[in-house]
């Protein structure tokens, strides 16, 4: 029965079990459980908890990376891209990501699997410095317009899920957007 199952099941098994129990509580065996099967067929596919949990990241790293990243010269559409990767990978995975930045401080080895998420922000970051140098958004440092750029969309989906049906769901990204550059577009 094991063979039938994807490796996608499997890894969303294991965020549903992480995001319920966080990475220091959640074992590989619930995590075996959830998938529905057994232990020994979870080591075998992904070694540890560690490496399911990169597997799961590099996946949907995978995803951004196919929709386009990179600098286009459509400023407007590249923010686009952007925000909507975000909004839906936090909207989807939103109590696993504030769980893994919680518990990055106590648990060391979580590090290693921010490296892709980290890598992603830089070529954003450089995406948005091109812009700046071509005069098309103002100068800031390049982090800063990022964290401005998504920092809302991480933030509205933090608030919702303590405190449900306080944001309004409708997200209308081209107003977000349009927002956004108001007050760093270049004239």
């Amino acid at each position: 029965m094991a063979r039938g199952i994807s490796d996608t099941h499997i890894l969303d098994a294991a965020l549903d079990v992480i995001a319920q129990h966080g990475y220091t509580g959640a074992t590989t065996r619930q995590i075996a459980a959830a998938a529905g099967i057994n232990e020994v067929t979870l080591f075998r596919r992904f070694r540890n908890k560690q490496t399911l949990l990169k597997a799961v990241v590099e996946q949907e790293a995978a995803s951004f990376v196919a929709a386009g990243i990179e600098y286009t010269g459509d400023l407007e559409a590249d923010l686009s891209r952007v925000v909507h990767f975000y909004h839906t990978v936090v909207a989807e995975r939103g109590r696993v990501i504030a769980m893994l930045i919680t518990e990055i401080p106590r648990q060391p080895e979580l590090l290693e699997i921010m490296q892709t998420p980290l890598a992603i922000m830089a070529t954003i970051g450089a995406m948005l410095e091109r812009y700046q140098q071509e005069g098309r958004l103002v100068q800031e440092p390049p982090m800063h317009a990022f964290f401005a750029l998504v920092g809302p969309v991480f933030l509205e989906h933090t608030i919702e899920s303590v405190q449900p049906n306080i944001v309004n769901r409708s997200f209308d990204s081209v107003a977000y957007i349009r927002h956004y550059l108001h007050g760093r577009r270049m004239s």
